[in-house]
Order: C-alpha cells, then sequence, then structure tokens
C-alpha cells in the first residue's frame, strides 16, 4: 500500500494537464478525447452496473471511441472492459485473430505473466498508428518495471503515463517522448 502512496505523489508531482504539452497530436488527444465532456459512457447499454462510474471505465471508452481502431486485441480476462471497448466502438473486430492489431488492451493482470518475448512478439502485429493501454501501470514494483521496459523499447515513440493506465503509440513521424498527464 505504501508503495501505491508513494507512487502518487510522484505522479502528481511530475504530471501535467493539456497546458502543459507541447505535441500537437498529444493536444489533440487530451483535448478532444479526454478532456472532452460530450463523450459519455451510454450506462444503460450495459449489461452490468459494476465498475460504471469509475473514472476507469470512462477513461477507456473515451481512449477507444477517441481513436476507433479497427481491430483490438484484449490481454487478460475482462468481461465488463470488453463490454466498454465494444460500446466505444461496435464497428472494430474484438479478439479476433489478426495479424495487425490498432489496439491492445492489457487488463490489470499479473504483470510476471508478461515477458520481454511477449512483448516483441505483439510489437510485430502493430502498425504507425497502432497503440495500447495498459492497466495499472503503478499497481506494483513489477508493473512500474514492465513500463519503464515499454518506454525503452525503441519501436515504441509516444507513451503517457495517466497513472491508472499507460497508453503506448509507435507514431514513427513522432520523435520519443514520455508524457505524465492528468486524465
Amino acid at each position: 500500500m505504501l508503495f501505491r502512496i508513494q507512487s502518487y505523489l510522484q505522479f502528481l508531482w511530475h504530471s501535467k494537464n493539456e497546458h502543459g504539452v507541447h505535441s500537437p497530436f498529444i493536444f489533440l488527444l487530451l483535448t478532444q478525447g479526454l478532456y472532452n465532456k460530450k463523450i459519455k459512457l451510454p450506462v444503460a447499454a450495459l449489461s452490468t452496473y459494476k465498475g460504471v462510474n469509475s473514472k476507469k471505465s470512462r477513461f477507456l471508452f473515451k481512449i477507444v471511441r477517441y481513436f476507433s481502431p479497427k481491430s483490438i486485441l484484449i490481454v487478460g480476462d475482462t468481461t465488463f472492459e470488453k463490454e466498454v471497448i465494444a460500446l466505444a466502438n461496435p464497428k472494430s473486430n474484438i479478439d479476433i485473430e489478426s495479424a495487425i492489431y490498432n489496439c491492445i488492451y492489457f487488463s490489470s493482470i499479473p504483470t510476471n505473466s508478461i515477458t520481454n518475448k511477449t512483448v516483441e512478439q505483439l510489437v510485430l502485429t502493430v502498425e504507425n498508428d497502432s497503440f495500447w493501454i495498459l492497466e495499472d501501470i503503478h499497481a506494483n514494483p513489477a508493473a512500474e518495471a514492465l513500463w519503464q521496459t515499454l518506454k525503452q523499447n525503441p519501436k515504441v515513440t509516444v507513451t503517457i503515463d495517466t497513472y491508472h493506465f499507460g497508453l503506448v503509440f509507435f507514431r514513427r513521424e513522432q520523435a520519443k517522448e514520455h508524457f505524465i498527464i492528468r486524465a
């Protein structure tokens, strides 16, 4: 528990909002996607109300809605999150085997099950507009170590730490940069 408190305090100290961001890509993501109050999670369409009002559910809905990925791979057993993702982008193919995934969502699964080999295999399934969403990147020291490993991967160009989620982008046209954002 002490680890999470210390991690959160460090996050608050270093985090910024849209005014501290100088990347047009990230600025648009924040202003038109994550901070957009008009985008709301349709609660009535969910089969269960578990976690509906959580910040995590709303964030996941907004990020998938903003990018509208065609193919999504979900790593971990996440029935509720799968339903939120499907609501955000009904036209996407979720968990259908594909050579290229536009979005890969890692639920808060034990980070020791995600090895460097797994990461390298999944990196082969991305293209320029692909992104990954990792849940609970500050849950424990192993999760933070995985996050640091991903940030240092040469194919990763942009990472965003929102404390509860980590976003990883593979945009070749953008310089390598890491953002810590209050979302």
